[in-house]
């Protein structure tokens, strides 16, 4: 389907199916052309050392625990490009925003607003309850900007009525508390978006500012104002922040709106110390004597040990506050554990440490760490296994990968029956392992009895998944290479006799490269009907990429959605939002089911805009 032809519906599914990596990167990269990706950029992990009068620039692979650097080339005198003879390699990226992305990502926002401003303010009410924390930031800087501000709508003299302020919804998005709140570092995201050179000419574009010059921020300053006001008033709130490593952010946000705050007793909270201005108009702790930072120096292993359990700090603090000559130890680690320092999610993360310290064989531990892994909310677990030497320990957070990605889906497979296509043709040589790794993320997040697999080149053969598992998944293609021509009809036929109930719809899914004829007719014979397809594209060695799925699709009038490869390798947490987004997506049909599912965008249309917190009013 053509960009120009997408409806905001249709782009919202395309944003949520495409890999657009990561809108910020803690570690520094280097940003290098690839023409495949929707940002025509590519971020690498890399890392200088000076060699005599250079600083050479390495890229920093990773594949499970070991860790090799490979010369890329040289950083210029200005620190902003990497070149090796003469040729300019990509960009060196300092850790912080990804332009790239960011303006990507806005882009898409804007091209839906044009189509219909009222549903990017649902969206963005809706997007506020999942996990992409990317989209949420930049939903919230558009909306914060956009022209509908509640201005008063006029007949003839009189002011008859008050336009829509979708304003307001961005507004809410920096203020409302719970678990899909938007912390500080994500209000600072906002404000950063928000001033890059590319974002401030779509808002010209779109005639939300008349500045030539400078960037809009909208009502940002309004409502970052009010979030520190509300901290600030209720001290314990801001107390909690600087003690939970936020101080320096807080800082940053208070200079960057110009913050005014009621009392000096805001700067002692966080140590900023205040001298005058050059025209004398600060009155605030001007010169005031602050407390000393809290610190840990000096203090034993054993006294260390003893604050945490009797303080509690999260684990972020614990770590900022060790001194060197410490460090991070057993009893230290088990201390922060038994204090409830890490969150279920720091649990997790910290696994090879904990498993590295010989802490995994404590019960108490043990105990803790065997709920956070139940209770896991994203793939991360399976990346971290990989760094794992205890294969008990590398099954457990693997089951809790698979875990995560089908409950992510539980409630939108309702009604849904799932038909897997995997090209294994001759093409497909090289590329069988590469598809086989995609299945193996892919399928433990959809219920066994609803869901059918098959193989196929000129003959289509059903594959039995014995187990809701990577290694269910990976003993069922045991055996399993690339041989024949490809027929996908073939693939649909072999799965013909699976048919819906009549509470259901079918979605296809196929991997492969799509070097084949139009199978329209297969689809058309096997009378499961599906709704939509989705589609994996493996692009083979010798034939690059088909379009026989597309054009089948075409034919068939069903949507094709199509997921970005590179959500399986370079963003693996992002997985069970993407399959979320793309069964969401599937069509519903209404005459069949008698409970019918909720399409994704039937739910973004019904959802309630946001409100600001009453206390924000």
């Amino acid at each position: 389907m053509n960009n120009e032809n997408l409806g905001p519906a249709e782009r919202i599914i395309q944003t949520l199916l495409t890999h657009s990596d990561h809108l910020v990167h803690n570690r520094p990269g280097v940003v290098v052309p690839d023409a495949s990706s929707a940002t025509g950029v590519r971020w690498r992990h890399c890392t200088w050392k000076r060699e005599g009068a250079e600083r050479v620039v390495y890229l920093k692979l990773k594949s499970g625990k070991k860790t090799t650097f490979s010369r890329l080339g040289v950083l210029t005198a200005d620190g902003k490009n990497v070149i090796d003879k003469g040729a300019r390699l990509g960009r060196y990226m300092a850790p912080g925003i990804f332009p790239e992305v960011a303006v990507w990502m806005y882009r898409q926002a804007a091209e839906i607003w044009k189509i219909d401003n009222e549903f990017v303010a649902r969206w963005a009410s809706y997007a506020f309850t999942q996990e992409h924390r990317d989209l949420k930031v930049v939903l919230a800087a558009f909306l914060l900007v956009q022209s509908r501000k509640g201005e008063p709508v006029r007949d003839g003299d009189k002011i008859a009525f008050r336009d829509e302020d979708y304003r307001d919804v961005g507004e809410a998005m920096m203020l409302l508390d719970g678990k899909s709140y938007l912390d500080l570092k994500m209000l600072l995201r906002i404000r950063d978006l928000l001033a890059l050179p590319p974002v401030a000419a779509i808002n010209r574009e779109l005639g939300f500012t008349t500045s030539a010059r400078n960037p809009f921020f909208g009502r940002y300053v309004a409502a970052a104002t009010k979030w520190l006001r509300y901290r600030e008033e209720n001290r314990k709130l801001l107390t909690g922040l600087v003690k939970s490593g936020f101080r320096s952010s807080l800082i940053r946000l208070a200079q960057l709106i110009g913050y005014k705050p009621v009392d000096a007793k805001f700067f002692a909270t966080l140590r900023w110390k205040q001298a005058q201005a050059k025209d004398g108009r600060r009155t605030l702790a001007i010169g005031q004597a602050l407390a000393a930072a809290e610190t840990w120096s000096g203090l034993t292993e054993a006294q260390i040990c003893e604050r945490i359990v009797l303080e509690k700090p999260n684990f972020k603090r614990v770590t900022g506050l060790l001194p060197h000559d410490v460090g991070l130890t057993r009893a230290v680690m088990a201390a922060a554990v038994q204090a409830g320092s890490l969150s279920h999610k720091d649990l997790v993360i910290y696994t090879p440490t904990l498993e590295e310290l010989g802490l995994l064989s404590v019960p108490a531990v043990q105990a803790r760490w065997q709920a956070a892994v139940k209770g896991a909310e994203d793939q991360r677990a399976s990346n971290i296994a990989a760094r794992l030497s205890s294969e008990a320990t590398q099954v457990a957070l693997q089951e809790a990968a698979d875990a995560a990605a089908r409950k992510a889906v539980a409630e939108v497979v309702r009604n849904l029956r799932i038909y897997v296509f995997v090209d294994v043709s001759g093409s497909m040589e090289g590329a069988i392992e590469q598809a086989k790794a995609y299945i193996a993320k892919l399928l433990p997040a959809f219920p066994l009895e609803r869901l059918h697999v098959a193989t196929f080149n000129t003959f289509g053969k059903e594959l039995a998944i014995r187990h809701a598992s990577g290694a269910g998944v990976e003993n069922a293609f045991r055996g399993v290479s690339a041989s024949g021509g490809t027929d996908y009809g073939a693939g649909v036929k072999a799965l013909a006799n699976h048919r819906p109930t009549a509470e259901e719809d079918a979605l296809f899914l196929f991997i492969g490269d799509e070097n084949a004829q139009n199978f329209a007719m297969a689809v058309r014979q096997s009378g499961l009907a599906p709704l939509a397809f989705g589609l994996i594209p493996v692009a083979s060695r010798q034939y690059g990429r088909g379009q026989c799925v597309r054009l089948t699709a075409n034919e068939l009038g069903v949507p094709c959605f199509e997921i970005d490869q590179r959500t399986f390798g370079d963003d693996p947490y992002a997985i069970p939002r993407t399959l979320r987004a793309l069964i969401a997506a599937t069509p519903v049909n209404q005459a069949r089911a008698t409970t019918p599912r909720v399409s994704l965008i039937e739910t973004i249309t019904k959802t309630e805009l946001l409100r600001k917190p009453l206390w924000a009013a």
